[in-house]
């Protein structure tokens, strides 16, 4: 009787060791898979290729094709244009909008190219919603204008190539912070199939608008044909050293935003942008404003 009772409890000992170890088996071709696509996505966006050629154009032909900078225009019809510098993570995204839908307003998204490639489902939120989705180089990189030409090609290049790949159209018009539009940087935008380089006259930072009244005294100072950046990540602090390819990578503390993976996380913790962004649309309306896409005919029909 004992030894039946032995083999019984030997018998499931080993069903257990076996299944855990399937389990743990299965876990572990889960993970390498993610892990495999998360490097055959990140491949997607070197766009090494592309680099190559358009520099060797921009060498060729430097003048062939040169972005135009779109400044605040004197505009009589009370339209101003709002957009987002930086690619705000899921959760706050969602409910810029869900702001933007409610006001029927138009407003842009300039994306770090990197960011949008860890953010797929923000960024296919953006495009459902019929935002535009402009280009903020690949790290939101400040003094863009100091890079030697096939970092600054590349930067945007990788950029178009991202959301073009998650979205089906890649942008025509960019911005980069704290950055000089100059002849060279707009040469260099062309080349890599950028139209526009987006100024602007009015910033509005994330906390600055804590009530209806900031909004109201903002919104008061506000002339027609105005362009309002929105800053939703900080530029990166970059190094006075001038690395190679690997300062398209920074620091993971330094990333200007989150994955998509950690949107259950993020939803967690209350974030007010929303709210300040649904405080500044209004208070614009109340001053007579209408809020215009960057593409339309009002402001690029006035375009020297």
């Amino acid at each position: 009787m004992m030894g039946k009772k032995f083999w019984m409890v030997l018998l499931v000992l080993v069903f257990l060791a076996g299944g855990g170890f399937y389990a743990w088996h299965r876990h572990a071709l889960s993970v390498s898979e993610e892990n495999r696509d998360v490097q055959d996505l990140s491949n997607m966006y070197e766009a090494e290729k592309e680099t190559e050629q358009a520099v060797n154009q921009f060498r060729k032909d430097p003048g062939a094709k040169k972005a135009r900078i779109i400044h605040p225009l004197s505009d009589t019809g009370n339209h101003v244009y709002l957009y987002f510098d930086g690619l705000p993570d899921r959760a706050m995204t969602e409910e810029i909008l869900k702001v933007l839908d409610k006001k029927e307003a138009k407003a842009a998204f300039f994306v770090e190219g990197q960011n949008a490639g860890d953010s797929p489902e923000t960024m296919k939120e953006i495009s459902k919603h019929r935002q535009m989705i402009g280009n903020y180089t690949w790290l939101g990189r400040p003094s863009l204008e100091k890079l030697d030409e096939e970092k600054a090609i590349r930067s945007l290049l990788r950029t178009q190539k991202a959301v073009d790949t998650l979205t089906g159209k890649s942008p025509s018009f960019f911005r980069a912070p704290r950055t000089e539009y100059t002849d060279t940087l707009l040469e260099e935008a062309g080349a890599a199939g950028l139209s526009y380089a987006v100024l602007s006259n009015v910033t509005v930072r994330r906390g600055e608008l804590a009530d209806e009244e900031a909004a109201r005294k903002l919104a008061a100072g506000v002339k027609p044909g105005s362009l309002i950046a929105f800053e939703i990540n900080r530029p990166l602090d970059m190094r006075a050293r001038e690395p190679g390819k690997s300062d398209e990578r920074p620091a993971i503390d330094k990333k200007p935003t989150i994955r998509d993976g950690d949107y259950k996380e993020k939803t967690e913790r209350k974030d007010h942008t929303a709210e300040e962004v649904e405080r500044l649309v209004s208070a614009l309306e109340e001053e007579g404003f209408t809020l215009l896409s960057l593409d339309s005919d009002v402001l690029l029909s006035g375009l020297k």
